[in-house]
């Protein structure tokens, strides 16, 4: 009986634990992002500075040239695609506009709902000017705005970007000295061997995903952006890199692309037949180049299953908005890396996915 009541009571702490974890995870995600983005891109990098630092050149030279080769790579792409990117962005209301009397052609029940929808407008205003009650009067709340969201979102972004690439500079000339560190201050030679062991696997396997699904990324954008030039379709270029983007997120982002495809093409032609085309063809293109190019690429080391990642995915997102879900699948292979040199978590690599089997 009292064994019982010890196994509860040790499920009801770890329970415990783990939602005092994910409160903190979303209270402190403003702190959080920062880190988690510069430890990301830290693993990444590090096998680059390590390689210059092996030629002679300084930890911190290396460091440096590394950053800034990827800020100025950023920074490039963004100056030439911000005007674009803005002039759609205005074109937003027109967007809805097309699409809604687009689908008021083969949605016969909208103009029911719009029927209704007059229906309370007028019955409210009969409310506002009762004569019963002249002190009654409508009011309005404005709305702040889609303009103004996305000014706080850069504004943000500019913070939390700058202390992310600080850290990370910091991290790339110090972070291994300071996990030589932490590792020689474990009790016992297995945890070091360990934890070492760890360490390494995540930097090989963070370094080799993030590069060969950004390579894998790259020429899809590209490939996309020279279709749609050659299709005609407008800007392209924006297009294209927009469509790289998204595909750093499994299965969600191919079909937020085609989304997005199908509203420009709404705005920009017709004919239905010049409507589907795009996002028809980037569809097509995309399947093809998931069922034979991704598992040619990636290999068996990055076998993931589906419905975790998917759920990994709706997970973070809720957690951290849109950028926990651009995180979602690097945090997952750090975990899957994690699970499998952890005796008692080998359960859940399996679960995940393993990449042994």
């Amino acid at each position: 009986m009292e064994t019982n009541l010890h196994n509860k009571s040790d499920w009801a702490i770890k329970i415990i634990a783990i939602l005092a974890v994910l409160y903190t995870l979303q209270v402190a995600r403003d702190v959080m992002l920062p880190i988690t983005l510069a430890l990301i891109f830290a693993l990444l990098l590090a096998p680059a500075v390590s390689r210059l630092q092996g030629i002679g050149l300084p930890r911190s030279i290396g460091a440096i040239i590394i950053m800034t080769i990827g800020l100025g790579v950023i920074a490039g792409g963004v100056y030439a695609l911000a005007s674009p990117a803005s002039e759609w962005l205005q074109r937003v209301p027109e967007a809805v506009e097309v699409l809604r009397d687009q689908l008021s052609d083969v949605n016969t029940d909208s103009a029911n709902v719009d029927a209704a929808s007059r229906s309370i407008d007028s019955l409210a205003n009969e409310f506002s000017t009762d004569s019963n009650n002249p002190q009654l009067t409508q009011v309005v709340i404005a709305d702040a705005g889609w303009r103004s969201e996305l000014g706080e979102i850069a504004k943000n972004f500019g913070v939390y970007g700058t202390l992310s690439i600080i850290l990370l500079f910091f991290l790339l000339t110090s972070g291994e000295a300071l996990m030589k560190r932490f590792i020689r201050s474990l009790p016992t030679q297995n945890d070091k061997a360990v934890v070492t062991r760890i360490a390494e696997l995540a930097q090989t396997q963070m370094s080799r995903y993030l590069m060969t699904i950004t390579a894998v990324n790259t020429a899809v954008g590209a490939v996309t952006a020279l279709g749609l030039w050659l299709a005609g379709f407008p800007d392209p270029a924006l297009w294209g890199a927009v469509a790289a983007l998204l595909r750093y997120i499994p299965y969600l982002g191919v079909s937020i692309t085609i989304i997005l495809f199908t509203i420009v093409s709404a705005v920009s032609y017709g004919s239905p037949a010049a409507i589907i085309a795009a996002p028809l063809s980037y569809g097509l293109f995309t399947a093809f180049t998931g069922q034979f190019i991704d598992p040619f690429v990636h290999g068996m080391r990055f076998s993931l299953n589906p419905i975790v990642v998917f759920l990994w995915i709706f997970f973070w997102g809720w957690l951290w908005g849109a950028p926990g879900v651009l995180l979602a699948v690097p945090l997952l292979t750090l975990f899957q890396v994690v699970c499998q040199h952890t005796e008692r978590l080998l359960p859940v690599a399996h679960i995940i996915g393993d990449s042994n089997e």
